[in-house]
């Protein structure tokens, strides 16, 4: 949204929260928008909201049906790590800072490991349809495959270092 869709909506960034009916009018209003224009439309489904405020005092929204990890209902299909191994720490904190820059809006969680004398990150996507954010990653890491199979061999005899928030954590302390 510019700062003019800001002002037409009545919204401040500062001020935006989904507990405020306004904030929850606009935001509902805009999904409308998205699925007449788009197709856009959740459906009943968990819906991940993000803002960020832009440098000219406007914001980016990213609306993302989330689509958690597990058994899923009807033809839905089951989302499933994405694994990387890293040849060093450099090559780890490096991807993981850029990626974090560029895609940690599309993903859900990530965990690390050691194993054998390399880190394994494992990384789920919020939607099954995005690819783009996790095989960015290849580009500093060598991709192991989408494989729970592998994943759980990874979680049961790797040495666990970050659950869950690894992309998240070196991309604060090392970023």
């Amino acid at each position: 949204m510019n700062p003019q869709d800001m002002a037409e909506a009545g919204l401040v960034y500062e001020n935006m929260n989904y507990s405020d009916s306004h904030t929850k009018r606009v935001l509902l209003s805009l999904l409308e928008k998205a699925k007449k224009q788009a197709g856009f439309a959740p459906r009943g489904a968990k819906l991940f909201i993000e803002t960020y405020e832009t440098d000219n005092k406007g914001c980016d929204l990213y609306f993302t049906i989330i689509r958690r990890p597990g058994k899923l209902k009807g033809s839905q299909t089951v989302i499933s790590p994405v694994l990387f191994e890293f040849d060093s720490a450099k090559e780890l904190i490096e991807g993981a800072c850029k990626v974090f820059e560029r895609y940690s809006h599309r993903i859900y969680k990530s965990s690390l490991y050691l194993l054998n004398g390399k880190y394994r990150l494992l990384v789920y996507n919020l939607d099954y349809d995005d690819k783009l954010s996790v095989y960015f990653l290849s580009e500093f890491a060598s991709k192991l495959g989408e494989d729970e199979v592998l994943a759980a061999y990874t979680m049961e005899h790797g040495r666990e270092i970050i659950l869950d928030t690894a992309i998240d954590m070196l991309s604060k302390y090392f970023g």
